[in-house]
């Protein structure tokens, strides 16, 4: 038998393999998106379960940013909740007594923690901070500016919404177009009681993806510059630090504010600053407060998106609406 193939048949084989590889590829590819989709979704899941968790031994959900205008270390609800998610290692790296960039903190804070992190999104992302310590830190060095590159997360809550001036914002929230930041279902510097989330667990939002972080992205396109709020200790995108911003609906062309102020207004996979963003194809992951994880798509409407915001507004949305 021959050991070789004659140039004709070498043409043959390498024909062959190409279609094969164009019928087989689309597959391929669409069985890797599931796959990140649903691991995607399982990592979620894991933070609801500790969000509980850190519930039943607090009575009360953690503080979604603590250090906010009171002088206590800068910090979020990812280090209250690392004691939960099966982490034992890193948990005790963790001290919330100091700055998420702190000396002391700053190990554990640099390891991009795969629970954070949407498998679907960009790798080896992480967000530069440059700051002195809080006046109520444990360290006693107040004028050291100490640096920090601390590793990205893909999920964040809400610290209030921002509504279009016109049309379905007007009318559901006044002519200022923004609901307080005191409405949500975690507050700043203390745990809140579930009780006060009057429309339901399974209708109020804890968690929504917003991936992408600390870059900016619209409509599936990086756009230049350094990240929200620069390198300061309120910059968001880090596990540990602040874990709050104002959700809000864009402008489905542009990926940016002002919106329309209809139904057409993009609160799925146009902005990484505001809505719901995903590397997804037809939506992205959110958790609500009983902890179970739902998948938005893109269609959702940007009023649904505020009222499930909210945790006392009154409106009980119906889970077909989503």
């Amino acid at each position: 038998m021959r050991d070789w193939l004659n140039p004709l048949e070498v043409v043959v084989v390498t024909v062959c393999l190409l279609i094969l590889s164009g019928l087989l590829l689309p597959e391929m590819l669409v069985a890797r998106d599931t796959a990140r989709e649903q691991s995607c979704r399982d990592r979620l899941q894991l933070m609801g379960t500790a969000f509980l968790e850190y519930e039943k031994v607090h009575s009360g959900l953690p503080p979604r940013r603590s250090g906010f205008n009171d002088g206590n270390p800068y910090g979020g609800w990812g280090g209250y909740i690392l004691p939960y998610l099966k982490l034992a290692d890193q948990a005790e790296q963790y001290d919330t007594r100091y700055d998420f960039f702190d000396p002391r903190n700053k190990p554990i804070v640099e390891a991009q923690l795969t629970t954070f992190l949407c498998p679907a999104s960009p790798a080896e992302r992480f967000v530069q901070i440059q700051s002195q310590a809080s006046t109520k830190s444990l360290n006693p060095d107040k004028s050291t500016v100490f640096t920090c590159k601390a590793a990205a997360v893909d999920f964040i809550t809400s610290n209030g919404v921002q509504m279009a001036r016109n049309g379905y914002g007007f009318n559901a929230m006044g002519k200022e177009g923004r609901i307080g930041n005191q409405r949500q279902p975690m507050t700043d510097n203390e745990d809140l009681p579930i009780s006060k989330i009057t429309d339901g667990l399974s209708n109020t939002l804890l968690l929504i993806e917003q991936a992408g972080r600390p870059d900016a992205w619209r409509n599936k396109t990086k756009k230049p510059g350094d990240g929200q709020f620069g390198m300061s200790p309120n910059a968001r995108g880090a596990w540990a630090g602040w874990g709050s911003i104002s959700f809000g609906a864009v402008n489905p062309e542009t990926g940016e504010r002002p919106p329309r102020g209809d139904s057409t207004d993009c609160s799925v996979n146009c902005n990484n600053w505001l809505g719901i963003y995903s590397f997804h194809q037809d939506g992205g992951n959110v958790l609500f407060c009983d902890g179970s994880v739902r998948f938005f798509c893109t269609k959702l409407d940007p009023l649904t998106f505020a009222y499930l915001t909210i945790r006392d507004d009154g409106h009980l949305i119906e889970h077909d609406e989503f």
